[in-house]
């Protein structure tokens, strides 16, 4: 169900050594805080995965917004956010 791939994403989400914290979503996305959200932002895109930079909004400095879709493309979400964590 939906709600066992949010859990899923955000338990591996949770892992990653960038990854500051996660707000707590009903939605279909997650607001995560990271490290560096320029940088991360700039590295999934060149990946080919798009995440909503929300740095420059009020409260939300060094955040992303992460829909949550299908288990691969989740997949491969974690998978680019661990290699740019251990690289940076």
């Amino acid at each position: 169900s939906g709600n066992d791939s949010h859990c899923l994403a955000t338990k591996k989400l949770g892992s990653i050594s960038i990854v500051e914290k996660i707000y707590k979503s009903d939605a279909n996305f997650l607001l995560v805080k990271v490290k560096n959200a320029n940088d991360t932002y700039t590295y999934l895109a060149q990946k080919g995965i798009i995440v909503r930079n929300r740095n420059n909004v009020t409260l939300c400095g060094n955040c992303l917004r992460i829909t949550i879709g299908l288990a691969h493309e989740n997949e491969q979400l974690i998978v680019h956010l661990q290699t740019f964590a251990e690289n940076n």
